[in-house]
Parts: C-alpha cells; sequence; structure tokens
C-alpha cells in the first residue's frame, strides 16, 4: 500500500486511540512522575502536559489536585480530551487546552511542571525539531522548573519495533501494524490500518506516524546547551538510562 492512502498521524484515530492504548498502566506513570517531582523537591501542583492528546494523563492530574493544562497539534485529539474532563467536571473552558505545534507555542505564564509522555518527543524527526522544542520548553518554564519527559530508545525502535507487521484485536477493532525501521536515520515509519466494526458497519481507519529514534547522548547535549540540567532514568526507575534500556525518562531542571 502507497503511503499516500494513508492520513497523518492522529488525524482520524483519536476517537479510537484509547481503546488502542487501553494496556498502558498511566496511574503508574503520574506516582513515578510524583515520586520524582517529591526527591526534586517541586511542591507546587499545576502541570502542564505538551502533546497532551485524549487528555488520559491530564485527568489523572485533576483527580490528584492538579491545576493542568495542554497542547496538542491534532484538533481531533483535544476534541475527546475536551470531552473527557467535560464528563468528569470540568468547566467548558477549564483546563486551557491548545491546538499548537511543541516547537512553537507560547503560554500566558510560566509553568512549574511541563510533562511529555509516550513518545511524543519521538515524533520530532530532526535535531533541529528537538532544539526548537526544548528551547519553547525552557522558555515556558518557570526558573527552578522542571520539564519530564519519556524517549523511545534506538533499541527500542530497531529492535523491538524492528520491521514487522503485527495484528491486534482490542474490542471492536482489529489493527494491523505495519512497520519499518531505517538503519540510516533512525526512523520508524508506521502504518496503522483499523477496521472498526460498529453494529453492521465497517470503518476503515489508515494513519502514517512516524518515530525517530536519537543516541541518549544528542538528548543529553541539546538539553545541556539549552541550558537544563538534566538527567536520563530507565524508565519507572531512578536507575541511570543506557542505550540498551527501551524507555527512558528524562528529568530536566531549569536553573
Amino acid at each position: 500500500m502507497k503511503s499516500g492512502e494513508f492520513d497523518p498521524a492522529f488525524s482520524c484515530i483519536a476517537r479510537h486511540y484509547d481503546r488502542l492504548m487501553a494496556f498502558v498502566n498511566y496511574p503508574a506513570w503520574i506516582l513515578y512522575i510524583e515520586k520524582i517531582l517529591f526527591v526534586n523537591d517541586i511542591t507546587e501542583r499545576e502541570i502542564f502536559d505538551m502533546g497532551c492528546g485524549t487528555g488520559v494523563c491530564l485527568e489523572l492530574w485533576r483527580r490528584r489536585g492538579y491545576r493542568v493544562g495542554g497542547l496538542d497539534r491534532s484538533a481531533m485529539m483535544l476534541e475527546v480530551c475536551r470531552e473527557r474532563l467535560g464528563r468528569n467536571g470540568a468547566e467548558p473552558d477549564e483546563p486551557p487546552l491548545t491546538v499548537a505545534d511543541m516547537r512553537e507555542f507560547h503560554l500566558p505564564r510560566s509553568a512549574p511542571i511541563i510533562t511529555s509522555l509516550y513518545d511524543t518527543v519521538n515524533y520530532l524527526l530532526t535535531e533541529e525539531d528537538l532544539q526548537r522544542c526544548f528551547r519553547c520548553v525552557f522558555d515556558n518554564l518557570r526558573p527552578n522548573g522542571m520539564f519530564i519527559f519519556d524517549l523511545n530508545t534506538i533499541h527500542a525502535l530497531r529492535d523491538e519495533w524492528g520491521s514487522n507487521v503485527f495484528n491486534r484485536r482490542d474490542e471492536n477493532i482489529q489493527s494491523t501494524w505495519d512497520n519499518i525501521f531505517d538503519t540510516e536515520t533512525g526512523i520508524s515509519t508506521l502504518r496503522i490500518t483499523l477496521d472498526i466494526h460498529e453494529s453492521d458497519r465497517l470503518t476503515t481507519v489508515r494513519e502514517l506516524h512516524q518515530e525517530r529514534a536519537y543516541p541518549l547522548s544528542t538528548f543529553e547535549r541539546i538539553l545541556t546547551a539549552t541550558g537544563f540540567r538534566s538527567h536520563l532514568y530507565r524508565h519507572m526507575t531512578f536507575q541511570t538510562a543506557s542505550e540498551n534500556d527501551l524507555r527512558v525518562m528524562a528529568v530536566c531542571r531549569k536553573p
């Protein structure tokens, strides 16, 4: 199938995204981040989530008493996010949600904590994009603020995802995940096809997703050049990350 037959990432999948990601233990992620905040003496209870998607984590933070806000490039994902938060008691205009590019955004006021979760940063396909994003985050953080994000490693995209085809069934969705990893660019190209069975109707959704993996040293270099003090941990631990890990959590402090 030609790539032209696939829609851009997160343009059509929003209504089905949560079912596809039901295996992710987001409450455990939230508790892990709270431990990171605790050991770094961060007491503010206000979080801005960059690439907030359908708002699962925003809702979890709200339940724990945090003031939240978010941005996402996909208007459809934010529409689902607003509906979720509204069902759970949020006012129509609260929390603030913005359709924006993570390489170029400006908050009305600086944030004490900015997060970016579940591969979001891997969607930045050039070092220049990383630099622009990290600079934007730095400029929107308060002094002494924290930027916390996760990333897929080269090992994850090359060896775990690889160049393979996977088939899954999630409730009424039959999906095919056709993945190709380019060893020269470090870019993983994923073509997702969803066959959605609703009543007597079959709907097919196709999206093209690309993620790039970088050496951990690249993240450390760019974060340092931006002005952050940072440490990379094996995900869900406080052990120093290595290239052999699948997922890494970056904990970055603005002086």
